[in-house]
């Protein structure tokens, strides 16, 4: 007070000492971790999904780093400055030093528990012969209805366009064998039950205090008033058929996950 000094011993340090990475002094720090990822998952699960495995933005949890070299510096500049021309946003205004050192070591804990680096597909897939069936309109599979490819296909699962950048290929083949094992926050299937007993699933396009919007698999729009509501509720089942390994054969299985993987 008035003037008087703090002793070295008696400052708060909120920044790791120099030569010790960013988030090095949170890695062991379970709290840390989970603030870290409180603030992961309201500022960067919504393209990076919530087990930073992937979605609008790139997979954070293998060595593969679109923009910088992937050292704690590199992405907490990214964090705080953002990248011009794509969506991630600069947060250094809304964030302190140490904030972003928790969010990197969360992300880290994530990368240690991710996937097998050297997994591969146990076949072989035509990625020519993938591309006809993931566009042909006359199949039972219909992948480009729902997911949007090259300029082409619908929006009501995420787009897969520089696929292969974002997300590993493990995740690629779970996503499509296992769809519900890791759902994107942005594509989370809601169930409404209407007071007169009808109800209705799909993917929530929108919600405010009053009404919600909701857009069923086949395409079909409701916009619904809240009060004519008996419950509304996320469902954690994917829109995306949970049944794919049975409906496609190894080989088609393969040739799609072949296709997907040239997407980069």
């Amino acid at each position: 007070m008035g003037g008087q000094q703090v002793g070295p011993e008696e400052q708060q340090i909120d920044t790791p000492p120099a030569g010790r990475s960013l988030s090095a002094p949170y890695s062991d720090d379970q709290d840390a971790l989970d603030e870290g990822k409180s603030l992961f998952r309201g500022l960067c699960s919504g393209c990076h999904g919530g087990a930073a495995r992937g979605g609008k933005g790139p997979d954070l949890t293998d060595q593969r780093w679109l923009h910088g070299d992937g050292t704690d510096k590199a992405v907490a500049d990214i964090i705080e400055k953002g990248v011009p021309g794509t969506t991630m946003k600069k947060l250094g205004e809304s964030l302190k030093p140490e904030q972003i050192g928790k969010i990197i070591a969360y992300v880290r804990s994530l990368a240690g528990a991710a996937g097998d680096a050297n997994w591969k597909p146990y076949a072989t897939g035509d990625p020519v012969a993938g591309e006809k069936l993931f566009f042909d309109a006359k199949s039972q599979f219909t992948c480009n209805k729902c997911h949007g490819l090259d300029r082409r296909g619908g929006g009501i699962g995420p787009s897969l366009d520089r696929l292969a950048s974002r997300r590993s290929a493990q995740y690629i083949m779970e996503s499509i064998v296992n769809p519900s094992k890791d759902i994107d926050p942005q594509y989370e299937q809601v169930l409404v039950l209407t007071d007169s007993g009808k109800t209705i699933a799909g993917l929530r396009i929108n919600e405010t205090n009053f009404s919600v919007q909701i857009r069923e698999q086949d395409g079909k729009f409701h916009s619904l008033n809240k009060r004519d509501l008996e419950e509304i509720r996320s469902i954690d089942i994917s829109l995306m058929p949970n049944n794919m390994a049975e409906m496609l054969t190894v080989q088609q299985l393969h040739d799609i996950f072949a296709f997907l993987m040239t997407k980069e």
